[in-house]
Protein backbone atom coordinates (compact mmCIF):
# COMPACT_ATOMS: atom_id res chain seq x y z
CA UNK A 1 0.00 0.00 0.00
CA UNK A 2 1.01 3.31 -0.90
CA UNK A 3 1.93 5.85 2.52
CA UNK A 4 -1.21 8.24 0.76
CA UNK A 5 -3.39 5.27 0.75
CA UNK A 6 -3.05 4.41 3.74
CA UNK A 7 -2.96 7.93 5.23
CA UNK A 8 -6.71 8.25 3.22
CA UNK A 9 -7.52 4.82 5.09
CA UNK A 10 -6.70 6.25 8.32
CA UNK A 11 -8.90 9.59 8.05
CA UNK A 12 -10.79 10.00 11.08
CA UNK A 13 -10.22 7.93 14.31
CA UNK A 14 -12.08 7.57 17.00
CA UNK A 15 -11.57 7.68 20.81
CA UNK A 16 -8.52 5.51 22.05
CA UNK A 17 -7.32 5.14 18.49
CA UNK A 18 -6.79 8.52 17.98
CA UNK A 19 -4.97 8.61 20.76
CA UNK A 20 -2.62 5.76 20.05
CA UNK A 21 -1.87 7.24 16.25
CA UNK A 22 -1.17 10.61 17.46
CA UNK A 23 0.92 9.50 20.64
CA UNK A 24 3.12 7.19 17.97
CA UNK A 25 3.10 10.27 15.68
CA UNK A 26 4.47 12.48 18.78
CA UNK A 27 7.44 9.95 19.22
CA UNK A 28 8.67 9.65 15.69
CA UNK A 29 7.91 13.18 14.47
CA UNK A 30 11.00 14.59 12.17
CA UNK A 31 12.58 17.66 13.12
CA UNK A 32 10.91 20.38 11.36
CA UNK A 33 9.38 20.52 8.04
CA UNK A 34 11.14 19.91 5.20
CA UNK A 35 11.16 22.77 2.15
CA UNK A 36 9.95 20.73 -0.21
CA UNK A 37 6.74 20.06 1.65
CA UNK A 38 6.74 23.74 2.68
CA UNK A 39 4.26 25.41 -0.27
CA UNK A 40 1.53 23.09 0.40
CA UNK A 41 1.06 23.89 3.88
CA UNK A 42 1.71 27.92 3.24
CA UNK A 43 -1.48 27.31 0.03
CA UNK A 44 -3.51 25.63 3.06
CA UNK A 45 -2.33 27.99 6.03
CA UNK A 46 -3.70 31.00 3.23
CA UNK A 47 -6.37 29.29 2.42
CA UNK A 48 -7.74 29.25 6.14
CA UNK A 49 -6.73 32.86 6.51
CA UNK A 50 -8.92 34.24 4.12
CA UNK A 51 -11.64 31.40 4.78
CA UNK A 52 -11.82 29.98 1.00
CA UNK A 53 -13.56 26.86 0.70
CA UNK A 54 -13.36 26.20 -2.54
CA UNK A 55 -9.45 26.05 -1.98
CA UNK A 56 -9.79 24.60 1.19
CA UNK A 57 -11.61 21.78 -0.98
CA UNK A 58 -9.57 21.30 -3.70
CA UNK A 59 -6.82 20.34 -1.36
CA UNK A 60 -8.45 17.59 0.25
CA UNK A 61 -7.91 13.98 -1.07
CA UNK A 62 -11.46 12.42 -0.86
CA UNK A 63 -13.04 10.95 0.30
CA UNK A 64 -12.52 12.32 3.24
CA UNK A 65 -13.46 9.82 6.69
CA UNK A 66 -15.49 11.18 9.58
CA UNK A 67 -15.92 9.50 12.68
CA UNK A 68 -18.40 6.47 12.70
CA UNK A 69 -21.42 7.04 12.21
CA UNK A 70 -21.04 9.71 10.23
CA UNK A 71 -21.19 9.12 6.69
CA UNK A 72 -17.46 10.25 4.63
CA UNK A 73 -17.22 13.37 2.47
CA UNK A 74 -16.74 12.06 -1.01
CA UNK A 75 -16.00 15.22 -3.71
CA UNK A 76 -15.37 19.03 -3.39
CA UNK A 77 -18.88 19.38 -3.72
CA UNK A 78 -19.93 17.21 -0.42
CA UNK A 79 -17.43 19.46 0.90
CA UNK A 80 -18.84 22.74 0.04
CA UNK A 81 -22.24 21.77 1.49
CA UNK A 82 -21.15 19.98 4.74
CA UNK A 83 -17.80 22.65 5.17
CA UNK A 84 -19.17 23.79 8.64
CA UNK A 85 -19.12 20.79 10.36
CA UNK A 86 -15.46 19.65 9.35
CA UNK A 87 -14.09 23.95 9.67
CA UNK A 88 -15.72 25.79 11.99
CA UNK A 89 -14.19 29.44 13.03
CA UNK A 90 -11.58 27.68 15.96
CA UNK A 91 -10.30 25.09 13.77
CA UNK A 92 -9.70 27.51 10.67
CA UNK A 93 -8.17 29.97 13.34
CA UNK A 94 -5.77 27.36 14.10
CA UNK A 95 -4.60 26.80 10.98
CA UNK A 96 -4.16 30.48 10.23
CA UNK A 97 -2.14 31.22 12.96
CA UNK A 98 -0.07 27.79 12.41
CA UNK A 99 3.81 28.38 11.44
CA UNK A 100 5.16 26.26 9.18
CA UNK A 101 8.52 25.56 10.85
CA UNK A 102 6.86 25.40 14.42
CA UNK A 103 3.46 23.51 14.00
CA UNK A 104 3.65 21.27 11.29
CA UNK A 105 5.60 18.01 11.35
CA UNK A 106 6.26 15.16 9.17
CA UNK A 107 5.65 12.34 10.59
CA UNK A 108 7.52 9.28 8.43
CA UNK A 109 4.78 7.39 6.25
CA UNK A 110 2.12 8.82 7.64
CA UNK A 111 2.42 12.13 6.78
CA UNK A 112 2.64 15.60 7.70
CA UNK A 113 0.74 16.83 10.93
CA UNK A 114 -0.30 19.65 12.58
CA UNK A 115 -0.10 20.11 16.26
CA UNK A 116 -1.24 16.92 18.15
CA UNK A 117 -2.60 15.15 14.90
CA UNK A 118 -5.67 17.70 14.25
CA UNK A 119 -5.16 18.06 10.61
CA UNK A 120 -2.60 15.66 8.32
CA UNK A 121 -1.55 16.15 4.79
CA UNK A 122 0.26 14.05 2.69
CA UNK A 123 3.52 14.52 0.58
CA UNK A 124 1.61 15.39 -2.24
CA UNK A 125 0.41 18.71 -0.27
CA UNK A 126 -3.37 16.88 -0.58
CA UNK A 127 -5.56 16.87 3.39
CA UNK A 128 -6.42 13.36 4.28
CA UNK A 129 -7.46 13.57 7.52
CA UNK A 130 -8.87 16.08 9.70
CA UNK A 131 -9.10 14.57 13.66
CA UNK A 132 -10.83 17.42 15.03
CA UNK A 133 -14.75 17.78 15.80
CA UNK A 134 -16.79 21.06 15.26
CA UNK A 135 -19.84 21.07 18.08
CA UNK A 136 -21.76 20.83 14.82
CA UNK A 137 -20.37 17.75 13.98
CA UNK A 138 -20.84 16.47 17.40
CA UNK A 139 -24.59 17.35 17.65
CA UNK A 140 -25.24 15.60 14.39
CA UNK A 141 -23.59 12.70 15.32
CA UNK A 142 -25.41 12.15 18.55
CA UNK A 143 -28.42 12.56 16.25
CA UNK A 144 -27.56 9.86 14.14
CA UNK A 145 -26.63 7.85 17.71
CA UNK A 146 -29.98 8.42 18.85
CA UNK A 147 -31.04 7.39 15.63
CA UNK A 148 -29.75 4.41 15.60
CA UNK A 149 -30.57 3.42 18.98
CA UNK A 150 -33.89 3.46 18.24
CA UNK A 151 -33.71 1.31 14.95
CA UNK A 152 -31.82 -1.35 17.20
CA UNK A 153 -33.23 -4.38 19.23
CA UNK A 154 -34.08 -3.19 22.63
CA UNK A 155 -31.22 -5.21 23.67
CA UNK A 156 -28.58 -3.45 21.90
CA UNK A 157 -29.54 0.16 22.90
CA UNK A 158 -27.45 0.97 26.01
CA UNK A 159 -23.57 1.27 24.98
CA UNK A 160 -21.53 4.72 25.39
CA UNK A 161 -20.41 4.89 22.01
CA UNK A 162 -20.80 2.68 18.46
CA UNK A 163 -17.65 1.87 16.77
CA UNK A 164 -18.08 -0.36 13.57
CA UNK A 165 -20.92 -2.02 11.32
CA UNK A 166 -19.65 -4.44 9.09
CA UNK A 167 -21.43 -6.48 6.27
CA UNK A 168 -19.90 -9.69 5.21
CA UNK A 169 -21.09 -12.44 3.02
CA UNK A 170 -23.52 -13.84 5.77
CA UNK A 171 -23.71 -11.86 8.39
CA UNK A 172 -23.94 -7.91 9.33
CA UNK A 173 -21.91 -7.52 12.39
CA UNK A 174 -22.03 -4.34 15.30
CA UNK A 175 -19.91 -3.68 17.78
CA UNK A 176 -20.48 -1.00 20.32
CA UNK A 177 -18.00 0.61 23.04
CA UNK A 178 -19.75 -0.35 26.75
CA UNK A 179 -17.03 2.14 28.59
CA UNK A 180 -14.13 0.95 31.02
CA UNK A 181 -12.06 -0.63 27.89
CA UNK A 182 -15.12 -3.42 27.27
CA UNK A 183 -16.85 -3.71 23.44
CA UNK A 184 -19.97 -5.83 22.79
CA UNK A 185 -20.14 -7.75 19.64
CA UNK A 186 -23.59 -8.43 17.78
CA UNK A 187 -24.18 -10.24 14.66
CA UNK A 188 -27.56 -10.96 12.65
CA UNK A 189 -27.94 -13.87 9.98
CA UNK A 190 -27.79 -12.15 6.50
CA UNK A 191 -30.94 -10.75 5.77
CA UNK A 192 -32.31 -10.24 9.06
CA UNK A 193 -32.60 -6.33 10.40
CA UNK A 194 -31.35 -4.62 12.79
CA UNK A 195 -34.48 -4.08 14.76
CA UNK A 196 -34.44 -7.82 15.29
CA UNK A 197 -33.26 -9.96 18.00
CA UNK A 198 -29.23 -10.52 17.36
CA UNK A 199 -28.25 -14.15 16.26
CA UNK A 200 -25.07 -14.07 18.75
CA UNK A 201 -23.85 -11.51 20.99
CA UNK A 202 -20.36 -11.04 22.92
CA UNK A 203 -19.66 -9.20 26.04
CA UNK A 204 -16.60 -8.46 27.26
CA UNK A 205 -14.33 -8.25 24.08
CA UNK A 206 -11.37 -6.14 24.18
CA UNK A 207 -9.55 -4.11 21.50
CA UNK A 208 -5.63 -4.59 20.68
CA UNK A 209 -3.49 -2.61 18.17
CA UNK A 210 -0.74 -4.48 15.48
CA UNK A 211 2.03 -2.08 15.62
CA UNK A 212 1.90 1.69 14.62
CA UNK A 213 0.22 1.65 11.45
CA UNK A 214 -3.36 1.90 12.69
CA UNK A 215 -4.17 -1.62 11.93
CA UNK A 216 -6.44 -3.36 15.37
CA UNK A 217 -8.71 -5.91 15.99
CA UNK A 218 -11.75 -6.18 17.95
CA UNK A 219 -11.40 -10.02 20.23
CA UNK A 220 -14.21 -11.54 22.02
CA UNK A 221 -14.44 -14.88 23.74
CA UNK A 222 -17.49 -17.71 23.54
CA UNK A 223 -15.96 -21.40 25.10
CA UNK A 224 -13.96 -22.48 22.58
CA UNK A 225 -14.29 -19.88 20.25
CA UNK A 226 -12.66 -16.83 19.73
CA UNK A 227 -14.30 -13.90 17.66
CA UNK A 228 -11.79 -11.21 15.57
CA UNK A 229 -12.56 -8.02 14.07
CA UNK A 230 -9.58 -7.21 12.13
CA UNK A 231 -9.66 -3.54 11.01
CA UNK A 232 -7.51 -2.88 8.26
CA UNK A 233 -5.98 0.53 7.97
CA UNK A 234 -2.73 -0.13 6.47
CA UNK A 235 -2.65 -2.62 4.03
CA UNK A 236 -2.69 -3.58 -0.05
CA UNK A 237 -4.63 -1.10 -2.15
CA UNK A 238 -7.19 -3.87 -2.61
CA UNK A 239 -7.72 -4.80 0.97
CA UNK A 240 -10.98 -5.19 2.08
CA UNK A 241 -11.45 -2.68 5.58
CA UNK A 242 -11.86 -5.07 7.63
CA UNK A 243 -12.49 -9.30 8.16
CA UNK A 244 -14.21 -11.16 10.32
CA UNK A 245 -11.67 -14.36 11.43
CA UNK A 246 -13.10 -17.36 14.16
CA UNK A 247 -10.92 -19.85 16.13
CA UNK A 248 -12.16 -22.36 17.17
CA UNK A 249 -9.50 -24.03 20.06
CA UNK A 250 -6.52 -21.47 18.41
CA UNK A 251 -7.42 -23.46 14.66
CA UNK A 252 -9.06 -20.85 11.93
CA UNK A 253 -12.69 -21.96 11.35
CA UNK A 254 -13.34 -19.49 9.20
CA UNK A 255 -13.09 -15.97 7.59
CA UNK A 256 -14.94 -13.37 5.89
CA UNK A 257 -13.78 -10.26 4.22
CA UNK A 258 -16.13 -7.08 5.05
CA UNK A 259 -17.93 -6.30 1.82
CA UNK A 260 -19.36 -2.94 3.49
CA UNK A 261 -18.56 -1.34 6.09
CA UNK A 262 -20.63 1.93 7.80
Amino acid sequence: MSCKTALVRLGVLGGLLLGQVAGAASVYADEGLPAEYRPSVYAFIDAAKTKDHQAIARQISYPLKREYPLAAINNQQEMLTRFDEVFDDALLGTIAQSGVEQDWQSVGWRGIMLGNGEVWMDYDGKIIGVNYQTPLEARLKASLIAKQKSALHPSLREYERPELMWQTDKFMIRIDDMGNGQYRYASWNKGKSLNEKPDLVLKQGRLLFDGSGGNHSFQFKSGPYQYHCEVIVMGENDSPPGALVVYKNGIEILRQPVLAAQ
